[in-house]
């Protein structure tokens, strides 16, 4: 082996040794400290025997995988059935707008737009600015509703659903290997079992509004590097860059398994300047766009924000009320520095982290409950499931976390062999090692950041694929060979 092969060999154990150690820290706290107050222990024996059935499901279907799971108009129809019920499920949710109240501003202010109406909240946005352009980008498709004359309800609906049908068949894309389409059906299905996407779709806001947008960035790239042509490689290329700042206005986070797109940003680097600019010239053209770029809360305050407790708004209400004394984000930006000086020790403190970490990734449903926390039933399943008031809102909330959770282990389980074939100079699959390392990227931002359960919603369409690469490869590491 050469020079060069030894030192990249020696990085990458050592880089998936870190991951590994990372990931049982993370797995330990998780189930050590179950949200929504669930038992641990019950908790660990779901969560094992759902990481056991999921791989059995993948050596069942790897078994009786047949000529029958590769034809396309199957797999057509098994998603034009599931988007159809998924829509039919989520118009029960219509009116949910009045339950998290930054969902209530935006969605109320949006609204207003689109009627040609003049902004209620206004010291909102001046604010927060993080959600003026999603707002402002929700405006645009509830005018467009308006002037088709339909529902702006029903129309963003139908957009949120075509998202979500979109990003389960990237998944399934990107999962192919020589056009093996073997795991598109059991990734299908992986989102069908995701109960908290069947509330959330309803629900226009950045974290929905932006579900696996990274993914779709993802399969274009895949389908630019496919092309033969160069003009089909162009235009694939493309969509992948837009999509990354079209993502990226919705809700910051979702850059992070875009990463992997970094090469094709610096590539087609003109057109990304180009649809960046011309959607920030279009903010621009409101006035409250320049007036919250002197008064909004900085970037800076979401970090200082998480410095304390479990690092969320609700148990940091003395910063946030702190914020609103001064007037201009340079005080802003100064006071949240001088925050964050001050409480860097208790920022590092292992209580403060096991808390932050598991009110980051031990919510299993989500954040879903946020647009269902009101006492009065609405009469659907739903409210009963993810309503703090619900009848199964418990036993949601245990099906919720042995999910999630499992698709953690799973992830491990896909490093651990990663890390194994590493050693035998075997190279991991590339797209597992970049689900691997989007859900690593999440977590660490989000151990920085402001803490929410909501955060993770749009990161699952890569956890999801990244499980079902991990099933996939944990039986091909036993050469368990499919039935031909």
């Amino acid at each position: 082996m050469k020079r060069e092969g030894r030192i990249h060999k020696g990085v990458s154990i050592g880089a998936y040794s870190i991951l590994i150690a990372f990931m049982l820290l993370l797995l330990w706290t998780v189930l050590r400290y179950p949200g929504n107050h669930l038992i641990p222990w019950q908790m660990a024996l779901g969560v094992a025997a759902a990481t056991v059935l999921l791989l059995a499901a993948g050596a069942a279907w790897n078994k009786i995988y047949t000529v029958t799971g590769r034809k396309n108009s199957l797999y057509a129809v098994a998603l034009v059935l599931f988007g159809v019920l998924l829509y039919v499920v989520s118009l029960s949710r219509q009116g949910n707008e009045n339950t998290l109240l930054d969902y209530t501003y935006v969605y109320r202010d949006a609204l207003n737009l689109a009627n040609g109406r003049e902004l209620e909240d206004t010291n909102y946005f001046l604010t927060y600015s993080n959600n003026l352009k999603p707002m402002l980008l929700l405006s645009v498709l509830f005018r467009m509703a308006l002037l088709m004359d339909v529902s702006p309800f029903y129309f963003v609906l139908l957009r949120n659903v075509i998202l979500v049908m979109l990003v389960a068949c990237a998944c399934g894309y990107l999962a192919e290997r020589n056009g093996d389409t073997c795991w598109r059906f059991p990734i299908l299905l992986a989102f069908v079992f995701l109960l908290p996407m069947w509330e959330m779709t309803a629900v226009f806001y950045t974290d929905s509004m932006s579900f696996g947008m990274g993914i779709l960035g993802l399969a274009f790239l895949k389908l630019a590097a496919a092309s033969s042509g160069k003009r089909r490689q162009t235009l694939w290329a493309l969509l992948a860059a837009g999509m990354a700042v079209l993502a990226g206005t919705w809700k910051i986070t979702v850059i992070i398994p875009l990463i992997a797109c970094a090469v094709i940003l610096l590539w087609q680097r003109v057109f990304v300047v180009i649809l960046g600019v011309a959607l920030q010239l279009w903010a621009n053209s409101y006035e409250i766009t320049k007036e919250a770029s002197e008064t909004a809360n900085p970037v800076i305050s979401w970090v200082a924000l998480g410095m304390k407790e479990d690092g969320s708004w609700t148990n940091n209400t003395e910063f946030v009320d702190h914020m609103y004394e001064f007037s201009t984000r340079q005080e802003k930006q100064q006071y949240s520095m001088e925050y964050i000086r001050e409480n860097r020790s208790e920022f590092w403190n292992p209580v403060h982290l096991r808390k932050k970490a598991s009110y980051n990734f031990a919510n299993g449903n989500l954040g879903a409950s946020a647009f269902l926390n009101v006492e009065y039933s609405d009469g659907t399943l739903l409210w009963e499931m993810f309503s703090p008031w619900g009848k199964y809102y418990w036993r949601t909330c245990q099906y919720c976390f042995c999910y999630l959770v499992s698709m953690y282990v799973l992830l491990l389980i896909g490093m651990i062999l990663s890390l194994r074939n590493i050693i035998r100079d075997q190279e991991p699959p590339v797209m597992l090692m970049i689900c691997q390392l989007g859900f690593i990227g999440i977590v660490v931002f989000l151990m920085f950041w402001e803490a929410s359960g909501r955060q993770m919603y749009n990161q699952m369409p890569g956890i999801l694929l990244g499980s079902v690469l991990s099933i996939e490869y944990f039986w091909k590491n036993l050469s368990l060979k499919p039935r031909k």
